[in-house]
């Protein structure tokens, strides 16, 4: 094999090594919200938070391990530094998720985080550059391209496993008591550091180590300090000129040359964070709206987190495809023949595929269960009484709810807090059961933007009475899981110690609890996520083991409301109602905006790398690929800024935008790339321009 078609040994070292570290780091991030939420106890929209900064901060220290790269430690040394760092920092999360360790769990868990940022985000724009490193060029120009392919299928394979397996640790393995093992989902990732750690020294040997001469890095900051400063002194008296020339008089041309390119390929990356903005609410608005659809496929239960999984599977897919098949084909009709044509085409599929999610999403919004407005309430009237009630209002005149039915009263004028007086009445021989008093007055302080849900049934004394449930979201929860609570009126006081079991067919058993009284009263639970699946419910009480039994099913996206009602020591009623409807629609649906998310990660991520390497000059390579991994950090901060803006009532509307967004940033870009010279490959000591083997982006553009 000759020397021109064999790979450098040294990369195999490196690919493995990487491998290991997007399994660690991809299986940490997996858990991570979970465990902030349900083990540290932090709320939702704070986990949520945390969970979006540490990815920041992960983007933002490539800036650090770049300088530290280029201009002091070299690339072998930095990718070392890093990683014992970031191996540190998997031992504190590991650590801080064991109880019986006497420190605490928030203190080693912030630590972890900020070291594994720190470590991750340091080696993040080294290694692919370490990798190019070991090519000859420009001999070796078509492995360096190929390289970089298999660099980002190892990338995705490694994260793919660890998306899958971390989850497996955790939720499958019990430890310290507790039914989940996040000290394992967190210590396998630290094992594997281990290994990344010894495979990188392992491969030293073969490695072509680069060690910085000098301190490019304070030169360029310096030299581009002095040409601002003289430009500005001296006024633009020759606008033909870069502005950088006015540094020749202290710096050297190739200085000067090499930091042209830089700043060139630098301003290139402006419109790039727009895609990341995209590309990363897959592990957000995208799971959210998962959550919203039915997971059953082919009788195998879907979780939403689970879908994040689809995107580097397809990479993976798609990786083989496009290198060996697609690539070429458009190489023969000369379209999308460099990096800027694919990252072009990358965005514009990014764009495609939020007007996929916006197209689904206008038909999830049918399902979803309307929420009162702004200045405005609702009432849920539910009849238990073995008769029809009607129920004189100040809304719609006079109502009737016939026996077990249910009426909401929508969007009624509410401001801020509204007291309502409606009349409920039943006829005096309601069933079998003579009402003593079948009229009643029903007060409700309606509460603006809120839902209130009032019981109509009998009190110990053989009279109407209305029962108000607590204030309740009828949202449907994140997780995809069907919710419930449990309402019960109890209008004898011979029965003591009243529960309510809730078992499936796997043996979950929730209980809910209704204490004694002397007096009739409501006992409501707050709503509780369970797992889809069909339940027996037994009532039952200290004097009578079984009052009550009976069977029902539970569905992904549902939302439910168990109502009982106890008399003379019998349940009379006893009904499931659906407060929001289950999921309907199938989460395969997903999966075309996936493709498309997918494909577009390929066209420019790919690409994107390979241009950030090809194009800086030798000893600034690795800053140009912290450049990139900056501008995914931007797009990180760009999402939390949308999203706290809170823009759209209509999340359908939001991914419009971005769709719309995307396209006008990438005819930006177009125009941008258009005017970019670019560079050829170098050999040894030299950028060299010119009529360059690759085409503008635009079709004959100047």
């Amino acid at each position: 094999m000759n020397f021109e078609s064999s790979y450098p040994t040294a990369v195999f070292c490196i690919i493995a090594t990487e491998f290991c570290e997007r399994f660690s780091f991809c299986g940490l991030r997996t858990i991570l919200s979970i465990y902030l939420r349900n083990e540290l106890l932090f709320s939702e929209n704070c986990s949520t938070v945390i969970y979006h900064v540490f990815i920041m901060v992960c983007y933002i220290v490539p800036l650090a391990g770049a300088v530290c790269a280029d201009s002091i430690l070299g690339r072998y040394s930095t990718i070392l530094y890093f990683s014992v760092v970031y191996l540190i920092g998997n031992i504190l999360m590991c650590m801080g998720a064991v109880p019986l360790l006497d420190i605490s769990s928030i203190t080693l868990s912030a630590v972890g985080l900020f070291l594994i940022s720190v470590g991750t985000g340091g080696i993040k724009p080294c290694v692919a550059a370490f990798g190019g490193d070991q090519f000859r060029l420009p001999d070796q120009k078509d492995l360096l391209q190929h390289f970089f392919s298999l660099f980002y299928f190892t990338i995705n394979l490694g994260g793919f496993v660890g998306m899958i397996l971390t989850p497996i640790l955790r939720k499958w393995v019990s430890c310290f008591g507790d039914d989940t093992c996040y000290a394992l989902g967190f210590g396998f990732p630290a094992a594997l550091m281990v290994l990344s750690l010894l495979l990188f020294i392992l491969g030293k040997p073969w490695y072509r180590l680069k060690t910085p001469k000098e301190n490019i890095m304070l030169q360029f900051f310096n030299c581009t300090m002095y040409a601002l400063a003289k430009r500005c002194k001296s006024g633009n008296k020759n606008p033909t000129k870069h502005w950088l020339h006015a540094a020749r008089d202290k710096y050297s041309a190739k200085l000067i040359r090499d930091m042209k390119i830089v700043f060139a390929v630098l301003f290139l990356y402006v419109p790039l964070p727009i895609f990341w903005s995209l590309f990363d609410q897959q592990g957000s608005r995208w799971t959210f709206q998962a959550s919203h659809m039915d997971g059953n496929v082919l009788g195998i239960q879907i979780v939403p987190d689970q879908m994040q999984v689809v995107n580097p599977a397809m990479v993976l897919i798609l990786i083989p495809i496009f290198d060996k098949v697609v690539n070429p084909w458009f190489a023969k009709l000369h379209v999308m023949e460099n990096a800027l044509h694919r990252m072009a085409i990358g965005g514009l599929f990014a764009s495609a595929a939020f007007l996929s999610a916006g197209v689904l999403e206008l038909v999830l919004e049918t399902t979803y269960p309307k929420q009162p407005e702004e200045k405005h309430a609702s009432i849920n009237i539910i009849n238990t009484l073995p008769c029809g009630v009607k129920v004189d209002n100040p809304f719609n005149g006079v109502q009737r709810i016939e026996s077990s039915g249910v009426h909401k009263f929508e969007n009624i004028l509410c401001d801020n807090f509204t007291k309502y007086t409606l009349l409920v009445e039943a006829s005096e021989t309601c069933g079998t059961i003579y009402l003593g008093r079948h009229r009643h007055n029903l007060e409700v302080a309606a509460l603006e933007m809120q839902t209130d849900t009032v019981l109509i049934g009998i009190n110990v004394e053989n009279k109407v009475q209305s029962f108000i449930t607590d204030p309740v979201d009828y949202q449907k929860s994140l997780s995809g899981k069907p919710r419930i609570r449990v309402a019960y009126i109890k209008s004898s006081i011979l029965l003591h110690d009243i529960t309510v079991s809730l078992r499936n067919q796997a043996g979950l058993k929730d209980v809910y609890f209704v204490h004694s009284s002397n007096s009739s009263f409501l006992a409501d639970s707050a709503y509780m996520e369970l797992p889809q699946g069909v339940y027996d419910c037994v009532v039952a009480s200290k004097e009578i083991p079984i009052l009550h039994a009976e069977s029902f099913g539970l569905d992904l996206g549902g939302v439910y409301s168990l109502v009982i009602r106890e008399r003379n020591m019998k349940i009379e009623f006893f009904k499931l109602y659906i407060m929001s409807a289950p999921n309907t629609i199938n989460i395969l649906w997903l999966l075309p905006q996936y493709f498309l998310i997918s494909v577009a990660e390929i066209l420019f991520g790919v690409s994107g790398l390979e241009f950030s390497f090809t194009q800086a000059p030798k000893s600034m390579k690795t800053v140009t690929i912290a450049g990139w991994y900056l501008s995914v950090a931007v797009g990180n901060f760009l999402v939390i800024l949308i999203t706290q803006a809170n823009l759209f009532k209509s999340q359908a509307q939001e991914f419009f935008l971005f769709a719309v967004v995307m396209v006008a940033d990438m005819m930006i870009f177009i125009e941008m790339a258009s005017h970019y010279r670019f560079v050829q490959l170098e050999a040894d000591s030299s950028v060299n321009f010119g009529n360059q083997e690759q085409l503008p982006l635009i079709s004959n553009a100047p």
